[in-house]
């Protein structure tokens, strides 16, 4: 299974860093916050630094639709020239009265992708805000079946992956999301494959998506779409990335801030200030993040003779968080410990049967992840 970066504001070289140590296998570049100019730079140079590495570009068409408070912050979407060519604000009624409207904003989007160094191009797509069974839902299979057709006339060369973006609220209703997965995986023409993302309510709403029956639904989902052949990429799936492998994931994907490893329309809207968070170790064995400060008295705590587990993951980027600082890392190298920590757990739990693989989460000790 594959580990992206999820790119956002502030990159200060982590991924080409990253894609370099070979801790992710490439990056979904966000328009908000990269100048078109800047992108294509970066494009360049992730496919020089490692030629395999895969690149994507989110439209994030969604927040033309899903987005309507006045202040919102849409960044480079809205005031670099080239990405007006295919983000624009559409209403409820135009999306749902207009399939030849739809499909010019499927072509725009994919026409601007066509001759950038992507790997693939990603149709654009509105968010399910609140159930399957909805007028936004309806407007979202429209994308999802008009976006092949489009791709085949435009004789794109480049795979075609499809945004299925999905609020945690629409994937508690099993019966509808077995509705809709059944509408979605016939298709004609099919694409490669679908840029899954699933909304907590705010960047900060960890515990949204951290729920079994939310878990269960976007594992269900890339269960759905990989057997059915196409390939899935989880955008924001962050820790939860090889529970997704194991349900038939193609990739997955994090980044250096809260709101790139939950997804939500928050990040769009306006906010306040506020002080840089505490950097953190991610430990594979607590399968979350604790504090620099923690990490320091757990380890003084060990040492000293207590029976505590070690939490620390033994691999490379351990040394990022030196015992002379009080474990306190360069706030840039945090998100290389966190991605080749999930690389790891990655690496650990896949396998070609699912069945076995879950019984891994629980059972696996050998490895250097879980001793």
């Amino acid at each position: 299974m594959k580990l992206y970066a999820q790119h956002g504001f502030s990159d200060g070289g982590k991924i080409l860093k990253g894609v370099a140590e070979g801790y992710i296998d490439g990056v979904i570049y966000s328009p908000r916050d990269i100048a078109f100019a800047r992108l294509c730079d970066e494009l360049a140079s992730v496919r020089k630094t490692r030629r395999d590495a895969d690149r994507f570009f989110d439209p994030q068409y969604y927040a033309g639709y899903n987005v309507s408070d006045p202040e919102a912050r849409l960044g480079r979407l809205e005031t670099c020239d080239e990405y007006q060519s295919f983000f624009r604000s559409r209403t409820r009624r135009q999306l749902e009265g207009s399939r030849d409207l739809l499909r010019k904003d499927i072509e725009d989007c994919l026409t601007f992708q066509r001759p950038l160094s992507l790997s693939g191009v990603i149709s654009p797509n509105i968010l399910i805000s609140r159930s399957f069974d909805s007028i936004d839902a309806v407007v979202s299979k429209n994308f999802i079946r008009e976006a092949g057709r489009v791709h085949t006339r435009l004789r794109c060369a480049k795979p075609l992956y499809v945004t299925l973006a999905v609020s945690r609220e629409a994937l508690m209703d099993r019966a509808e999301l077995f509705s809709f997965l059944e509408d979605i995986t016939i298709l004609d023409p099919p694409p490669r494959g679908f840029y899954v993302l699933v909304a907590a309510r705010s960047g900060d709403a960890r515990t949204d998506i951290f729920n079994a029956d939310v878990i269960a639904g976007w594992m269900l989902m890339n269960r759905s779409l990989s057997v059915n052949g196409f390939e899935v990429v989880n955008g924001y799936s962050d820790v939860l990335t090889p529970f997704l492998g194991i349900a038939g994931a193609t990739a997955g994907a994090t980044g250096w801030w809260s709101n790139l490893r939950v997804f939500s329309l928050s990040r769009f809207l306006p906010a306040g200030g506020g002080r840089l968070p505490i950097p953190r170790y991610l430990s594979t064995r607590l399968l979350n993040r604790i504090s620099y400060v923690e990490l320091s008295q757990l380890v003084g705590l060990r040492e000293t003779g207590d029976f505590l587990p070690e939490i620390r993951n033994g691999l490379a980027t351990d040394a990022l968080y030196p015992a002379k600082t009080g474990y306190e890392p360069d706030r840039a190298d945090e998100v290389l410990q966190s991605w080749e920590a999930i690389r790891c757990l990655c690496s650990d739990l896949s396998g070609a049967d699912p069945n076995e693989s879950l019984t891994q989460v629980t059972l696996l000790r050998g490895s250097v992840c879980w001793q």
